[in-house]
């Protein structure tokens, strides 16, 4: 969401507590859903239905808490009178009232779940869609309504056809949401949603509920903070999966201009085409998962990180973390060590390979593959790939910056160590550096006041490294003297 925070700002006024800005996120899907009766009514031809006269004539629809008449019965198309709207659009003045709220210490539940959980907007609409009900039972009898059902027992409760209707503006909208509301979805890993009738329907059709303790602290008068931990903390993954939502800039890559207009131009086509799947090649530590990070941040995606490695047929030989990998939400999925599915030995059988890649390539989000080797990869599956980013070995230059940046803020080392010097000596990738790096921060403990010396670097070295070695660079006292030597 853009910033609130403008010229008008300081004049936005805070909620006075957690109702109050439930009744005007509710005043706002009332409009919706109004809009969306409107629609339906005239594609049923039912505009006479509206309000027969300004009196008192009104249909089973206004009796049956679908329409409300008061202020002026006589309106068509179920639109309001226009008001007055300030200026700005409105979700941004309903960040700014949050904003304001929360640096006045007014706790707001359902804003707050969202930053929390870093739930998408069309989330975060869906459980207020699921909590209207909860407050009102006239938002039950307009989504039933919605749902081409006119009985009054029917479900009042929104399937997820009618999220994605009320929700999304387009079919690319419709295609990214649609895997965030499944029943495997994270909101429903999470313990944020329930399905009613998840096995006897289609998906589009099922009706998702909040579970009691949401609905509870949404609803509570003085939301507890401490009520999200039991949400904030995901399931334990798969094996070989983890899952993480990105911060890293393009500034944090340290390659070569040809490499970064590469990314950038795959980050460009991830957005124009859904299942898009690159190769990225290189030495381990050369910055491939780091990529695959900025690429999610830069793309506003969840990051999936897969080690096919740690992925092996069962006893009957089935995958079952096929089907997850199937299922995911728009993300940017990054698969390691790629040679174990699309080398040419694979581990699993090519046939769940293919099938897996057809299905991946229909759905919204990147896929990335990562190898050591470009040779590793079958040339059959290398030809499928919208393109191949190759990681190179960083030069002397490129190492420099990254043992600069490796060495944590407020950390002092000594005059005689030099980056430069340190760089040219040691051909080493980022990641190799940022171990060393850390390995000889928590040596300069031993020293007081603590100070990064030539003397850790070398015992990191000789750790992690024991057949590299540092040796001390000469002084310019030193070569002065030795230049002088008959």
């Amino acid at each position: 969401m853009s910033n609130p925070e403008g010229p008008n700002f300081e004049r936005m006024t805070p909620f006075t507590d957690n109702w109050a800005y439930l009744k005007t996120e509710l005043a706002w899907l009332d409009r919706l859903l109004m809009v969306a009766v409107s629609r339906q009514k005239r594609e049923l031809q039912e505009l006479d239905d509206f309000a027969l006269s300004g009196e008192d004539r009104v249909t089973r629809h206004w009796w049956k808490g679908i329409i409300s008449l008061s202020g002026q019965p006589n309106y068509d198309n179920a639109r309001p009178p226009k008001t007055q709207r300030p200026s700005g659009s409105y979700a941004q003045q309903l960040e700014a009232r949050i904003l304001a709220s929360q640096r006045q210490g007014v706790v707001l539940a359902l804003p707050q779940l969202r930053d929390r959980l870093q739930l998408t907007m069309f989330e975060k609409n869906v459980l207020l869609l699921a909590l209207a009900p909860e407050v009102n039972q006239r938002f039950g009898r307009l989504y039933s309504y919605l749902h081409y059902q006119h009985d009054e027992a029917d479900w009042d409760l929104p399937t997820v056809d009618l999220c994605l209707r009320l929700l999304c503006r387009n079919d690319q909208e419709w295609r990214r949401s649609r895997p965030l509301i499944a029943p495997n979805s994270r909101l429903s890993s999470l313990g944020l949603v329930e399905w009613l009738n998840a096995d006897d329907t289609t998906l589009l059709s099922r009706h998702l509920r909040l579970t009691e303790d949401l609905t509870t602290y949404l609803l509570s008068e003085e939301p507890d903070p401490a009520t999200l931990d039991a949400w904030a903390i995901a399931p334990a993954a798969e094996a070989g999966e983890s899952s993480e939502i990105p911060a890293e800039s393009w500034n944090s890559l340290v390659l070569p201009d040809p490499q970064l207009a590469q990314l950038k131009t795959v980050a460009a086509a991830a957005r124009a085409t859904d299942g898009t799947m690159v190769l990225l090649t290189g030495p381990s530590g050369t910055g491939k998962t780091l990529a695959a990070k900025v690429l999610a941040a830069d793309l506003e995606l969840l990051l999936v990180m897969v080690d096919l490695a740690a992925i092996a047929p069962d006893e009957d030989g089935n995958i079952p973390e096929l089907e997850d990998l199937v299922n995911l939400p728009p993300c940017v999925l990054l698969l390691k060590n790629a040679p174990h599915w699309f080398g040419r030995t694979p581990t699993i059988e090519s046939a769940l390979v293919q099938s897996w890649v057809i299905q991946r390539r229909r759905q919204p989000g990147l896929t990335l593959l990562s190898s050591p080797y470009l040779q590793s990869i079958k040339p059959s599956w290398r030809q499928t790939m919208k393109g191949t980013v190759e990681f190179p070995i960083p030069d002397s230059a490129a190492r420099e910056l990254l043992w600069k940046r490796a060495l944590p803020p407020g950390v002092k080392k000594e005059r005689s160590l030099t980056w430069p010097y340190v760089a040219q000596k040691l051909s080493l990738t980022g990641g190799e550096i940022a171990t060393l790096a850390q390995t000889a921060v928590a040596l300069t403990q031993q020293t007081e006041p603590p100070l990064l010396t030539l003397d850790c670097l070398q015992q990191a070295l000789a750790l992690h490294h024991p057949g590299m070695t540092l040796p001390k660079a000469k002084t310019a006292r030193a070569k002065r003297a030795t230049s002088k030597t008959p």
